[in-house]
């Protein structure tokens, strides 16, 4: 395992650039700490090994923590709430589609601003579409944060023509599935519940922190498969990844012209929303 210093060039080999073989990870890096990190580092674990790339856990470990060192210590001002991106490249070169023996795995970082209208949408709530296109269902890869991401390219299309937040998506057999760049929540007489993701949808951090808290404390958690028709009977639905935390729906428009609305100040959404801050507080 290579890890690429930020300014050097992408090489026109990359097995990431050719092929999207890779996967990556979107770190929340707030007050200099990492949140979540236990988690991003476990999916990175999970993801590479899926795709049969090996990496060194620990040295990743180290490499994220003298990035986020460096930035803090950089002549120019650099604010303390910042995203980091952590790529991971199957190496260059290789045979076509088959990657070359000596191949090394490849690690780079970028540093991006973190999205400031976030603030403003957790207080006032998402408008979603129900997006067209259909997620492709393959078991080998569902829950994986590969760089294989045309599908999300042609919903977020999708929502920039409805003039929307973000998308509902489905799979191919209509089973809800996730958001364009997120994990799905929905609120039901009294329980949560989110969608499988046996057959395609990335596993997110926030997801699997959520899920962890509800069932170490013995929440009812259901997950399932559930079709848009279950968007009808939800009070209360959000999204959630590493940059947004968890971010509440006020409105949703469905594929027949009609919206189903929901209370973003709902007690269900503030109580979830006290949970994942206590995890990121905690340090998990």
């Amino acid at each position: 395992m290579i890890i690429i210093p930020s300014a050097t060039p992408i090489s026109p080999s990359d097995r990431a650039f050719n092929y999207g073989d890779g996967v990556f990870t979107t770190l929340m890096v707030n007050e200099h700490k990492v949140e979540l990190l236990p988690y991003h580092l476990s999916r990175l674990e999970h993801d590479t090994a899926a795709i049969k790339l090996d990496i060194d856990i620990h040295t990743l470990e180290t490499a994220i923590a003298e990035q986020v060192s460096a930035i803090k210590n950089a002549s120019d001002e650099n604010a303390s709430k910042y995203v980091l991106k952590v790529h991971i490249s199957g190496g260059q070169a290789g045979r076509g589609y088959a990657r070359s023996k000596d191949s090394e795995t490849r690690v780079r970082f970028s540093q991006h601003p973190h999205p400031s209208h976030y603030d403003s949408l957790a207080d006032e709530g998402v408008t979603v579409i129900c997006a067209q296109t259909r997620l492709a269902i393959q078991p080998l890869l569902a829950g994986v944060k590969h760089m294989n991401r045309l599908e999300q390219v042609l919903v977020k299309h999708e929502v920039e023509e409805a003039g929307a937040h973000d998308a509902i998506v489905c799979d191919t057999q209509d089973s809800i599935i996730e958001a364009s760049a997120g994990n799905l929540f929905f609120y039901l007489n009294d329980e949560w519940y989110t969608p499988s993701l046996k057959g395609s949808g990335v596993n997110g951090v926030v997801r699997q922190c959520l899920v962890d808290s509800l069932l170490n404390d013995n929440c009812a958690l259901h997950v399932g498969s559930y079709d848009l028709s279950f968007l009808r009977k939800a009070s209360a639905v959000v999204i959630t990844n590493a940059l947004m935390g968890v971010m509440p729906v006020k409105q949703v428009r469905l594929t027949d012209f009609s919206v189903v609305d929901f209370d973003v100040k709902s007690d269900a959404v503030a109580a979830l929303k006290a949970r994942f801050n206590i995890a990121v507080g905690s340090g998990q």
